[in-house]
Parts: structure tokens; sequence; C-alpha cells
């Protein structure tokens, strides 16, 4: 098949990154893969390189130096009065509509709502139409209850309207088609797909140590990768790890992720052991040393967190909040769960003394952390790549074929 794989930008971020190693896989396959950028500017080239060897990268990139940048100052200026202007959106769907037409694709996936009505538009206006595939990340049960941007809402109700198939990684992303006037769920074929993640440690040669921040051998670390933005949580770890690191002096907090914000509570941390590290381009590398996962999301749009996949892979426990699809990523039927929840009521932790309880638990009982690293080498099955990649080649088959029944 020949797939376009469509993102508004193409840096760090749960769906981006899934987007990449999708493609990856996708094209390891045998098929011709080409990611897709809203953006030239946004593109982290580092980033897409080592996620997606080999797939091709495209972007819409105005002619004329200057036009891009003045229509999004216009665009964000006109938002903050409260008028629509879409103006540079009309320009990013013809690039697409062109891009699909020159390069003959078959399909196209697209990821995140802004994408999915851009890609719409574009898909179903090429001659011929180009049967296209929604992944829903989280973006649409978040625009859902947002009263700033309700045009959001509404073109996606029409890329809805529109796509020949949906994936989705949790019931929550399904309240969409709740809302009267959405097009009903059963109309299009649709399948709940876990995000895929096939990972590969550094050489060994460039793999970090604990050593390297002046962590001892027998150390507890405890370790935290996620996107830099207040509601996933880092002030909770921060909170509890200071409660804990007064109790266990040997304990390490390792901070992953990178943001003005990220930067600001690095600035004003004066806890002892607490190692940020900004960004990682394969986290992994760092997640090997962890002896702890955390993830105490409020984040309104979690669905199915990359950075669990990552911790699971590595046999890490988790510690994370009840919300989304964590809690059957850590459960193992009949066995338990490869780690700890937490409740959240979309504003914080409800409870923010279970993330210490739990902590210290993990500190003073071996044979707990022993059984959960047990659970979460067991939990990680469910995200292979190759389960992955199978089910959306089925789909992708499925809509490709419907389409060519009502081709005239």
């Amino acid at each position: 098949m020949n797939i376009l794989i469509a993102i508004e930008d193409l840096r760090t971020g749960g769906a981006q990154v899934f987007g990449m190693r999708l493609a990856y896989a996708l094209h390891q396959r045998g098929h011709q893969v080409y990611l897709y950028s809203h953006y030239a500017s946004y593109i982290n080239y580092s980033l897409v390189k080592q996620v997606a060897t080999g797939v091709p990268v495209l972007a819409f990139h105005p002619a004329i130096p200057g036009v891009d940048w003045l229509t999004r100052k216009i665009q964000g200026g006109l938002r903050r009065l409260g008028l629509p202007f879409a103006g540079r959106e009309r320009l990013v769907e013809r690039h697409l509509r062109q891009t699909l037409e020159r390069l003959r694709i078959d399909v196209i996936n697209s990821h995140m709502i802004k994408s999915d009505y851009v890609a719409a538009a574009a898909a179903t206006t090429a001659e011929p139409a180009v049967p296209l595939v929604i992944t829903m990340h989280g973006c649409y049960e978040e625009f859902l209850h947002k009263t700033t941007e309700p045009k959001v809402t509404l073109h996606s109700r029409r890329a809805l309207q529109q796509a020949a198939g949906v994936v989705y990684l949790t019931e929550k992303n399904l309240e969409i088609f709740s809302v009267p006037g959405v097009r009903p769920l059963a109309d299009l074929p649709h399948a709940q797909i876990y995000n895929g993640f096939d990972g590969h440690f550094s050489p060994f040669a460039q793999l970090p140590t604990r050593a390297q921040l002046g962590i001892g051998e027998h150390d507890f670390v405890v370790g935290m990768v996620a996107r830099g933005i207040v509601e996933k949580g880092w002030q909770y770890a921060l909170n509890s790890f200071a409660e804990l690191q007064t109790e266990f002096p040997t304990v390490h907090l390792v901070l992953i992720g990178s943001s003005d914000y990220l930067d600001r509570l690095h600035t004003a941390n004066t806890t002892p052991n607490v190692h940020f590290l900004g960004f990682a381009p394969n986290p992994i590398d760092w997640v090997r040393l962890f002896d702890v996962g955390l993830l105490p999301s409020y984040f309104a749009s979690e669905s199915l967190p990359n950075s669990i996949a990552e911790y699971l892979f590595c046999e890490v426990p988790v510690i994370a909040t009840r919300i989304g699809e964590i809690p059957r990523m850590l459960e193992v039927p009949g066995q338990g769960l490869a780690g700890v929840l937490l409740e959240q009521n979309g504003l914080g932790l409800t409870q923010p003394d279970t993330l210490t309880a739990a902590l210290r638990a993990y500190c003073t009982d071996p044979e707990l952390l022993k059984t959960h690293r047990e659970l979460a080498r067991q939990c990680f099955d469910k995200f292979r790549m190759e389960r992955c990649v199978a089910a959306y080649e089925a789909l992708f088959a499925q809509v490709l074929l419907d389409a060519r029944k009502v081709a005239p």
C-alpha cells in the first residue's frame, strides 16, 4: 500500500511519536510510507530520523518566504479576538490534496484533531478521493469540553462524517459519538488498537549509567518520562519524592522531559538527588535504570501514554493515575496490576499522599517490587508492534475494499 500518515507536527508528544513509530513499522513491512507535517518549522528531524528511519518527511511550506509566519500571526491575533480565520488551514489543505494526488496515495491515516479535519477535506476532494482513517488519541473529548474553540469541534464532526474508518485507543475516546448530530460509530469501520512499541536500546557504548548521575549501584531510582506540561503531574512527583527522601537518603528521582515549565521546576528545586535530564531521544535508555516509573497525570486527553508502554518494556512497575486506558494497560488478567493506581478528578490527585505511600511500599518491600516487575514483563505483550501494525493493515485493507465497492 501507498500510505501517508498526517500529523499536525512532528515533535515530542505521544501522538506524534506513535505516528512516527507506525510509519516505520509499515515501512519495514514493505509499504511505501510518507510522514506529513502541517508545519515545516515544527519538525524534530533528529527525533524523526531515530524513530522513523528511512521514511520520507513532507510538510507544508509556502513558496514565498514569510507567508507562513504572517498567516500564523494573523490567525493567532484573530483567534484571541474570537474571530475565526482559516486562511492557513486552507493553504495546508490544498497542499495536502496536491500531495495525495501527486504521490497516488492509497490511504491516509491522520493523528490529532486539527490534522484530522484538514486531512478529511483534502482526502475527499482529491482526484481520486483517498480513504481517511482517523486515529483518536484523546483530542476529541478534550475539545468537546472546551468552550474557547467551538470551531474545532464543529470541524471534527465533519471529519468524522467524511472518514472511512476510525481507530481508538480507549473507550473514553468514543465520547464524541454520543453527541447529537455526530455520525454513529456503528456506521463506519472501527477498531480499538493499542499503540505498538518496538523498543531498541542504543548501542552499548552509548548507554547511560547510574554512575553518570552519581547514583550508586544499589540505590533506589524513581523515574518519570512525560511531556513537559503541568497536567502530567510533575509537581506531585517532586512533592512525594521530597517526603520520601528524608526517610530514604539513597533514593533518587530522574525526570525526563523538556519545557519552560520544567526549567522553572528545576530552578526552584532544593531536594537532593533530583536529576532533571531534559529531552532524551531514546527514553528507554534511561528507563532501564529505573526501579519504579511514575505518571501522576490528570491531563484531560490522556488515553494510552507512551511512557507507560516504555516502563513496561523495561519491566519497570508503574505508579500512575486511573485515567484513560491506564488501568487496562497495567492489568494482567487474573493476577493483578503491574503497579499502583492513584485517583484523580481532572484537576489533580484527590489524595496526593497515596503517591508517597506507594513509593514507600516499593522502597521497603523488595518482594512487592519483584512481583510487580514480573507482571510488568507480562503486561508489555499487548503493546508489541507486530500486533499493532497487523491490525492497522487489516483496517486499511478494509477501507480500501469499501472504497472500491462504491467507486464509479
